[in-house]
């Protein structure tokens, strides 16, 4: 009430002064009304016209203020409209300003929640790439250990071997011992029967046989230190052959380790660059899972920078190959090699839809 009271005082002063020259009209219509004595006896006005002007002043008054409170009363009917469509407005832009920002929240949280599922994403592709890598760790560590466990069962059958040789050896020895003493016995044999035969002959046939058995005894040394001698060289070859089994088994063993060492880094090092390209490939729309490309890339080994890349083959449609194209062009550079033998002859890089 008094808020509309002082945004409407001008015109609440209008209709009270508008009021006031009513009410003094009225007063003045009255005293025309009640005149003076003297005024009765100087005039003899007709009553009933007199009555008929004081009604019709009146009632033309009260018609003037209905007019004019109908009229303030549409005013302020108006204005009330006018105030209740500005709230109604105000509300509706408030209603407005509300939704626009439920929206904007509802915005931001999709973006969080992209970002999240983002991040998991990452998250999920380093855990793969990790396991992967492990993989390829626990495959070179049983490369290696199958490498040195037949390097291991090689050394065994070489002992295995040599023992038998010193055996076969001493075998030998015993039987050419026994033939020596079984030759020495039949000498001693022979002998015994030449000295009695010598006996029974003249002392100048002693003295020949005695000749005789000199030169025997000297040739039988000269085939026993010819048989020595033979037995030394075969022991020599024999041993010489067995150096020589040795270490080329050493040999063997030693590259099927180097073997299994450097295809164990190659194989860390191309799952890690895969790991890498994969991460840096754009994946087109529309990919077939038939789809597959092939790309040979060279690569400095000091610094793994990419010198050089071809694409070998590609069997999905341009856009696949466009993406794979793209994909190596971006990239400079992969891993820094562990070992320049790793990427002797270029590191081969598969492009599928059904990897990663």
């Amino acid at each position: 009430m008094f808020s509309l009271i002082r945004q409407h005082f001008g015109q609440l002063l209008l209709v009270l002064l508008l009021h006031l020259v009513l009410f003094g009209a009225l007063v003045l219509n009255v005293s025309f009304l009640h005149p003076s004595a003297s005024s009765a006896v100087r005039f003899s006005p007709d009553p009933a016209e007199v009555i008929e002007a004081v009604a019709l002043d009146v009632e033309t008054f009260e018609r003037i203020e209905r007019e004019f409170r109908t009229a303030e009363q549409e005013r302020i009917a108006a204005e009330l409209q006018a105030e209740e469509d500005a709230r109604r407005e105000e509300e509706r832009q408030r209603q407005e300003e509300l939704r626009r920002q439920r929206e904007e929240q509802e915005r931001r949280e999709a973006e969080e929640r992209a970002r999240q599922e983002a991040l998991r994403a990452a998250e999920e592709a380093r855990e793969e790439a990790r396991r992967v890598a492990e993989e390829a760790q626990r495959e070179a560590q049983r490369v290696a250990e199958e490498a040195r466990r037949m390097a291991d069962a090689e050394r065994a059958r070489i002992e295995q071997e040599r023992r038998e040789a010193e055996a076969e050896r001493a075998r030998a020895e015993q039987e050419r011992r026994a033939a020596e003493e079984a030759r020495r016995a039949a000498e001693e044999a022979r002998r015994a029967e030449e000295a009695e035969r010598r006996e029974r002959e003249a002392a100048a046939q002693r003295e020949r046989e005695a000749a005789e058995q000199r030169r025997a005894e000297e040739e039988a040394r000269r085939r026993e230190a010819q048989a020595r001698e033979l037995e030394e060289q075969r022991r020599r070859e024999q041993m010489e052959q067995e150096r020589q089994r040795l270490a080329q088994a050493q040999a063997q063993r030693e590259a099927a380790e180097r073997r299994a060492r450097q295809d164990a880094l190659r194989d860390a090092y191309v799952a890690e660059v895969q790991s890498t390209v994969e991460r840096r490939w754009r994946r087109p729309d529309g990919l077939r899972s038939g789809d597959e490309a092939f790309v040979l890339v060279r690569v400095n080994p000091d610094t793994g920078r990419i010198l050089s890349f071809q694409v070998q083959s590609c069997s999905g449609a341009s856009a696949f190959c466009d993406s794979v194209r793209q994909t190596m062009e971006r990239l400079q550079s992969l891993p820094r090699p562990p070992d320049a033998a790793v990427v002797q002859g270029g590191i081969r890089i598969r492009f599928a839809p059904d990897q990663g």
